[in-house]
């Protein structure tokens, strides 16, 4: 069973990472780049992030969550462009990058005027970069924590501008993973719980070095480790539709990763899914995607409790977690809110089913 802080949960409930804003958290929250940059621009920019972290932990607990998150509150969700962070907030704080680059464009990810990172430079890590986040997690909360740290070095890679690195996607992929190391030791070090990064995997044929680059990232961190299997959500639509299980399983399970976290109500508990979850490995965990993020709907707890008995039809209920599907941050927050409240609600459901309790 998933083991949190020393103790035994069935079925733990938790969201991939994201969740809409306060309304008064507007802009970039940490807009100065560069290895030597301030955490913050003033002070008051710091206390609004840290107030908005705040009220998002405290609608995943007034829900039930088992796991909380910062929401990542850092994300420009205010605008059209929500998702410009996820590429920036930790490269561009790395040794070897400048900010500024091509726009980034990979399969449906077309023309969005967010700006590759460009490598110019060896990558190397020299300062904490998500203390700030995890600090206004852990010191706001007495529950586990997770936070979702960066997108991945194999999908980095390839959305990287390389000057330095001559073509050669595997070393930069590699650097870049040594880097994300120390970053995630540091993040630990700090008191947060979990640690995830995406990977939008489905660019990528079956590849050695994309299974060694994401192992570098995890090598030593004395924490659960997740790894979020991301198919994107261009300002609120479809990302990636296609390259479904049958590509990522069994390849993926040579991850050294506690848990795969796996979108899955947006596609319908496709069964060529649930046959390929049904290879999992008895030294790993799956988290199932039970909510989807881009339907303006709220899923009513029945809904939650069938997504999740189609998967433990292939995976035991003791190696299960549940998640919603992908970022939260395209709905209005009275939705996202009614979102959590149903992943608990239904999840409760199917925790009476297996132990005989009542509701």
């Amino acid at each position: 069973m998933v083991q949190i802080r020393g103790e035994e949960v069935l079925l733990p409930t938790t969201i991939v990472g994201s969740y809409p804003r306060a309304m008064f958290l507007e802009g970039k929250v940490f807009p100065l780049t560069g290895v030597d940059s301030p955490e913050f621009p003033s002070f008051r920019d710091r206390t609004l992030y840290r107030n908005a972290v705040a009220l998002a932990m405290k609608d995943m607990t007034d829900a039930g969550l088992d796991i909380v998150t910062d929401g990542c509150q850092h994300y420009e969700s205010d605008s059209d462009y929500e998702q410009g962070e996820i590429f920036h907030f930790y490269l561009d704080r790395l040794e070897g990058f400048v900010p500024y680059g091509d726009n980034i464009s990979a399969g449906h990810f077309n023309n969005i005027p967010v700006y590759k990172p460009t490598v110019v430079g060896p990558i190397g890590w020299r300062r904490p970069i998500f203390k700030p986040v995890v600090d206004a997690v852990v010191e706001q909360t007495d529950k586990p924590s997770k936070v979702q740290c960066a997108v991945g070095p194999a999908t980095m890679a390839a959305l990287i501008t390389d000057e330095h690195y001559g073509g050669d996607i595997s070393a930069l992929s590699k650097d870049l993973a040594r880097a994300l190391n120390f970053e995630l030791r540091d993040m630990v070090s700090r008191g947060v719980d979990m640690i995830q990064f995406a990977e939008v995997l489905t660019f990528f044929d079956p590849a050695d070095w994309v299974v060694e680059a994401i192992n570098i990232a995890l090598d030593g961190i004395d924490a659960y480790k997740v790894i979020h299997i991301c198919y994107g959500q261009q300002e609120g639509q479809p990302g990636v539709t296609e390259l479904r299980g049958p590509k990522l399983f069994p390849w993926l399970w040579d991850l050294n990763a506690d848990c795969i976290q796996y979108e899955m109500a947006s596609h319908g508990f496709d069964q060529s899914d649930l046959d390929a979850i049904a290879s999992i490995p008895a030294d790993k965990h799956f988290g199932v995607g039970v909510i989807n993020g881009k339907d303006l709907h709220a899923e009513s707890p029945e809904q939650v409790a069938a997504g999740i008995r189609k998967v433990l039809d292939v995976v035991p209920p003791e190696r299960l977690m549940v998640f919603t599907d992908c970022t939260l941050t395209g709905l209005k927050h009275i939705v996202a809110k009614r979102k959590i409240e149903s992943i608990v609600a239904g999840t409760n459901i199917v925790r009476a089913e297996l132990t005989g309790q009542s509701l």
